[in-house]
């Protein structure tokens, strides 16, 4: 049930629904109620929920864990990576190209292994949006 769940929540990150109602900007008797049942977050509060306690919205309702969602190597994305796809994708093609480079340096730090896949994706990426440049030669990522 949500006001369980909610109570566990708090109980982990040891605040108080007083402190918990002003971190996500409710009142302090909207919390009770949630964990007494009488009511239920709308989706300001829920979006408010989720990211306070840093997990995803699915979770909080108890949804089951869709089978069809994104995964890697067979393994579920957690909420961070899925909102870190998402923004990605929102970047224009050069800062996209800059965010996988630096991941890549980091990931090359990290393991000792060189290179990345992304260059695959984004130089084909890269031709169907921009096309050849003026001259007949294609363009060069920067």
């Amino acid at each position: 049930m949500f006001g369980d769940l909610l109570k566990e929540l708090r109980a982990q990150k040891k605040v108080s629904q007083i402190e918990l109602a002003r971190a996500i900007g409710v009142s302090n008797g909207n919390v009770g109620d949630w964990e007494r049942g009488r009511s239920k977050p709308g989706y300001d509060a829920l979006v408010a929920l989720s990211r306070y306690f840093e997990i995803s919205a699915g979770r909080l309702l108890e949804l089951p864990i869709s089978s069809g969602g994104l995964t890697c190597d067979d393994v579920p994305l957690t909420q961070m990576e899925s909102d870190v796809i998402a923004m990605l994708r929102l970047l224009n093609p050069h800062d996209r190209k800059n965010a996988v480079d630096f991941i890549t340096m980091l990931y090359e730090q990290a393991t000792g292994k060189k290179g990345s896949i992304y260059s695959t994706y984004i130089e084909d990426e890269y031709r169907q949006t921009s096309g050849p440049a003026e001259g007949g030669s294609e363009s060069v990522i920067a």
